[in-house]
């Protein structure tokens, strides 16, 4: 994965042969939504499909309350966990690569060990706030 300066990455497309350059790009949208653009066509259905999930899965969960009026000097589990989806997609997009017997770059390995230390403090912090 390569970032990109507004903040998204680029990576190898799952949807298709995509072993030259990246030409799938990937960043959260302003609803917390996963936004997926493939640059040689594959559609939103083919990407998703090739990793094993559905387009519904790139959204969040709509079903809880936007605003919670109790004041929190913490996050909930599932505020860690939203924030957490963006890494998780790109980490099912590296293994469907290596799964394809591709060799990842090293600036895909660098911020799949950077994605391994957010999900680790992440699990620390809950387990911290749940001593409370």
């Amino acid at each position: 994965m390569i970032r990109r300066q507004n903040g998204g990455l680029l990576a190898f497309c799952p949807g298709h042969n995509d072993r030259k350059s990246r030409s799938l790009a990937a960043n959260i949208g302003r609803e917390g939504q996963i936004l997926l653009k493939c640059f040689a066509g594959c559609n939103v259905h083919e990407i998703t499909s090739a990793m094993g999930l559905s387009v519904s899965d790139l959204f969040p969960d709509t079903s809880k309350d936007k605003y919670d009026p109790q004041s929190r000097a913490f996050f909930q589990e599932w505020q860690i966990l939203e924030a957490l989806a963006f890494d998780a997609a790109i980490v099912l997009i590296a293994a469907h690569r290596l799964n394809e017997g591709d060799k990842l770059p090293e600036a895909d390995l660098k911020y799949l060990a950077e994605a391994v230390i957010r999900i680790s403090e992440a699990i620390s912090y809950v387990r911290r706030s749940h001593a409370r």
